[in-house]
């Protein structure tokens, strides 16, 4: 099949559009099926039939969703996806959910080793990055103070849903980073409809002497409070922290696609701990931590780990990995990252 006409079908299953894709040069033109490629198998060397298939399972499609979360509201979801995906037996599908002052795109950069949404794809899982109510694509209330905590969770209950309708899977992943993460700990509520949980860059009970005098300064929570309808333009500036150990092109790639408008609740959500409730999760979780996290303490993950799923009846576990040398988000930090990848991957691909 090829990319138009694979593009064409999904499209129309979907109601959206094939909007690109990250393939070998050349690979457009490959137009070989599993059949096709199995009946001529004999013929091939075993080492041309492999590199083959691994290019056509390899090539990654992207496709937008705008799913209706309420009377004139909806949430943007860019799905990737690969021929593999739509061939695992059972299917799997991961929804990625950002931190603050990011979108769903910050998971899929346009620096090699940083595409994770790709990386994922290509192990078979169909993967939906989100952008948050009043951030990115999707729609911006007129009030931003209204797009709590409570109200993003509520939305992405609705996005689950729409996901496992659309790609007929029984269970997703969901996969959250800071407050991402916070977010994923409350879905994971539900064995019915989230599979497993990973929760990573976390901030739970304890900051850190260098969150409380930066992130809780009564200066800085007063200019939050302050800006226009709720909503802050968040400028390269404020990526202070989270670019502080990228490298400079992964930090190029954030400045390019990240600052913009973002609703201010997820900003100031800290200024109560915990602002999130793990403890009726019913499904495994991974706690991935940085040993040099500014953010929250080391202790702070453990103490997660440990709250994660003790609600009577609940039942969820975790387990804590901790990086060794990375910071509050190691997966876009040089070393850090491809550990963070494979680990995520391994937990995924093990939790049945």
């Amino acid at each position: 099949m090829t990319r138009r006409g694979l593009c064409a079908w999904v499209g129309i299953l979907v109601t959206a559009g094939c909007v690109g894709e990250a393939a070998p040069p050349g690979a457009d033109d490959l137009g070989v099926s599993d059949e096709a490629l199995g009946a001529a198998a004999p013929a091939l060397p075993p080492h041309v039939a492999d590199a083959i298939r691994r290019r056509v399972h390899g090539r990654v499609f992207a496709i937008d969703h705008y799913v209706p979360v309420g009377p004139g509201r909806r949430v943007h979801v860019r799905e990737h996806f690969t021929l593999r995906s739509w061939l695992a037996h059972p299917r799997r599908a991961a929804l990625l959910l950002p931190g603050t002052v990011v979108t769903g795109s910050f998971y899929d950069l346009d620096v090699d080793g940083y595409r994770f949404a790709e990386d994922l794809a290509r192990e078979g899982f169909f993967v939906f990055s989100v952008d948050y109510e009043g951030s990115g694509e999707s729609t911006y209330p007129a009030d931003g103070f209204t797009v709590t905590h409570d109200y993003l969770v509520d939305a992405m209950r609705t996005v689950v849903r729409y996901v496992r309708l659309a790609r007929l899977v029984s269970a997703v992943d969901a996969i959250g980073e800071s407050n991402g993460g916070a977010i994923a700990a409350e879905l994971c509520a539900d064995a019915a409809r989230v599979r497993s949980c990973v929760l990573s860059s976390m901030l739970y009970r304890q900051g850190t002497p260098f969150f409380e005098a930066v992130f809780l300064d009564p200066g800085f929570l007063w200019f939050l409070m302050s800006q226009p309808d709720g909503y802050l333009d968040v400028t390269p500036e404020l990526y202070f922290n989270i670019l502080a150990r990228a490298s400079p092109e992964v930090a190029a790639a954030v400045l390019a696609t990240q600052p913009g408008l973002y609703a201010v609740p997820p900003l100031y959500a800290p200024v109560t701990l915990p602002w999130f409730d793990p403890t009726r999760a019913r499904v495994p979780a991974l706690v991935i931590q940085g040993t040099e996290d500014n953010i929250a303490t080391q202790a702070d993950a453990d103490v997660l780990a440990a709250e994660y799923g003790s609600a009577p009846g609940a039942g969820g576990t975790a387990t804590v990995l901790r990086i060794e040398g990375a910071g509050h988000l190691p997966r876009i930090e040089p070393g850090a990252n491809a550990i963070w990848n494979a680990a995520v991957i391994d937990f995924l691909t093990a939790t049945e």
